[in-house]
């Protein structure tokens, strides 16, 4: 069983976003599925007739809480081998209820504070089955030249692709299975999978239709050094931007980038309190927010003073302007020396 978590930059015959509407891949999806003679109809954990704009509607209206740029979906792939299809008769009715065990290990899988625990009924998520795939260019058939790319493989070849939205039901969590490994480990889920199909189906899998399961690589103590020094060259100049009160101590950034494990969202917290220092507008909780990747609301008093600070940025920057402004109007008419003449 191969269970694939979907780049949508690199995956795939084009690259798309996630940020927006997933209409761009439900019509791909629908379009991929009556180029192959079936009907472009979806499913979920409660339904075997759920419509594209269903689904698409119920994803599109699931996203509040998140901000313009961040991920509104995901696109997974469940692609059994030829010899597991051949196991359950290529049955889309064992296909549909072994997705449905899957997406329940999905939301299993989300470690949540407390201990809590979700289920795919806790998700937002429909899922089609597609019969046919194509080779690509570096399949090992076509690289031998016996077969094509884009031409159709042989054999039994149906697959499950799912999309599922980023926020749970309620709209009040954040789902992101490629995310810090403490909150989803995701070749747990793969593995996990691959297990489902062999009870599910008293199927024993072979070894190339298991996930190999990578060894750790062993920290570089001499690149992590590196990194440390980085960040407090970064917290120095944040330093330089805010009142003194509200100035870091770039030890206490490195500890919080030591016990994230140097991920994703420490450095894009970290580029967040880079830009609100330079538009004038520091965080308060710039520890909370780096440690765990939420802003508090800060105090009514330091509202005050952080309005007062882009006040004043603002002015300051003005200023400048005025003072350029002035510059360029005192310089003598005539065309500069670097300038190029351009014919209207």
């Amino acid at each position: 069983m191969y269970v694939k978590l979907i780049n949508p930059k690199t995956h795939g015959k084009a690259a798309y976003t996630n940020t927006g509407s997933c209409a761009q891949t439900l019509n791909y999806l629908q379009h991929e599925a009556v180029g192959e003679g079936q009907e472009a109809t979806f499913f979920n954990a409660d339904s075997d007739e759920l419509g594209a704009a269903q689904l698409l509607q119920r994803i599109y209206s699931n996203v509040k809480g998140l901000r313009a740029a961040e991920a509104k979906f995901y696109s997974l792939v469940l692609s059994p081998s030829e010899q597991e299809l051949a196991h359950i008769g290529n049955d889309p009715d064992k296909l549909k209820a072994y997705t449905r065990q899957v997406m329940d290990q999905y939301a299993q899988n989300f470690r949540l504070p407390g201990g809590r625990q979700l289920d795919s009924q806790s998700l937002v998520w429909g899922a089609i089955l597609h019969q046919d795939r194509t080779h690509r260019g570096t399949d090992p058939e076509v690289v031998a030249g016996t077969a094509k790319a884009g031409a159709k493989r042989a054999g039994l070849q149906t697959h499950v692709h799912i999309i599922v939205s980023a926020r749970d039901r309620e709209q009040k969590l954040t789902l992101n299975p490629g995310g810090r490994r403490q909150r989803f480990d995701l070749m747990r889920w793969q593995a996990a999978a691959g297990r489902q199909f062999e009870q599910q189906f008293g199927y024993e899998a072979q070894a190339h239709e298991k996930l190999r399961p990578q060894a750790a690589r062993p920290r570089d103590p001499a690149h992590d050094a590196g990194r440390l020094d980085k960040i407090a060259g970064r917290v120095a100049a944040i330093n330089q931007l805010v009142p003194r009160e509200q100035h870091l101590a770039p030890d206490q950034v490195q500890a919080i980038a030591q016990a994230r494990q140097f991920d994703k969202t420490f450095y894009r917290m970290l580029r967040r309190v880079e830009e609100r220092a330079r538009d004038g507008r520091p965080i308060d909780n710039a520890l909370q927010l780096l440690r765990t990747g939420r802003e508090q609301a800060p105090a009514p008093q330091r509202q005050a003073v952080t309005a007062l600070h882009a006040v004043q940025h603002l002015v300051r920057n003005a200023q400048a302007t005025r003072d350029e402004r002035t510059e360029q109007v005192a310089e003598k008419p005539g065309r500069r020396s670097a300038e190029l003449d351009i014919e209207m």
